[in-house]
């Protein structure tokens, strides 16, 4: 696994993004949820998008899924090497041609079907040949250190076996674009130390561009290129975590004065 350094710096030039967001806003109800918001995320990037509860983060996973159609603005992902508007991309599409991922914040596995069972069940719907879903599961298996418990049920395992076998889960399809809902919520220090190892050892071996929403944000600042804060559906402030911790908009909106 990767060293986690306090904070990590790595720099992109020139690089097209995996996913922009374009000026997109999205009503429910009447009220404002997103307001003209836009960012973009590179390849091979950990992203952080903090605030508070009721800020947004949601609808924007929301929005760059498919479950909903932003009401203006554009949403892009990158198929080869050129952005694709997706605005009107059903969520299958998205999730199997653009590869773009999603791990929930609830509990997404089969509890009643064996850890190995979960991975196949999910191979057999991403890959074609029957040979290569076997490997791809062995090797997710040996990489997640999940051999010893491959016959438990799901239900059975720990917290920290069930974060590993989601994310196992999540990378079967090999996405491009990787959204995390609370990946640290309901498990111990321990386990929160191997998920964010896990995660730069993503970035860093795979080239995903993964997104992290988490309240946990000390861990997110941890492993982020960049962070985005946002707050009534918008994108008060953006940048490297070493720079967003002493933002003024960012403290005020998010991590307080104290902090």
């Amino acid at each position: 696994m990767s060293k986690i350094k306090k904070f990590r710096i790595i720099k992109y030039k020139n690089i097209e993004p995996n996913l922009k967001v374009k000026n997109i806003s999205k009503s429910i109800d009447g009220k404002k949820i997103i307001q003209n918001l836009s960012l973009s995320i590179n390849p091979g990037s950990i992203n952080g998008l903090l605030g508070p509860n009721g800020s947004g983060k949601t609808t924007l996973f929301n929005l760059i899924l498919g479950i909903m159609k932003p009401d203006s603005g554009d949403i892009y992902a990158k198929e080869k090497d050129k952005g694709e508007k997706i605005n009107s991309l059903p969520v299958h599409e998205r999730a199997n041609r653009l590869k773009i991922g999603y791990i929930p914040q609830n509990e997404s596995i089969f509890r009643g079907i064996s850890c190995v069972d979960n991975l196949k069940a999910i191979a057999q719907i991403a890959i074609k040949e029957k040979r290569q879903q076997n490997e791809t599961v062995e090797r997710l298996l040996t990489e997640f250190t999940l051999q010893d418990v491959r016959n438990t049920l799901a239900q059975n395992l720990s917290g920290g076996q069930k974060k590993k076998l989601v994310i196992a889960r999540a990378l079967i399809n090999k996405p491009r674009i990787l959204l995390m809902d609370e990946i640290f919520a309901a498990v111990d220090p321990i386990t929160i130390e191997n998920i964010k190892k896990i995660i730069v050892n993503l970035q860093v071996n795979k080239n995903i561009s993964i997104l992290i929403t988490d309240h946990a944000f000390d861990n997110v600042l941890q492993i982020s290129d960049k962070i985005f804060i946002i707050s009534n559906g918008k994108i008060v402030s953006s940048g490297k975590p070493q720079d967003i911790i002493r933002d003024e908009n960012a403290r005020e909106v998010y991590f307080g004065e104290t902090y």
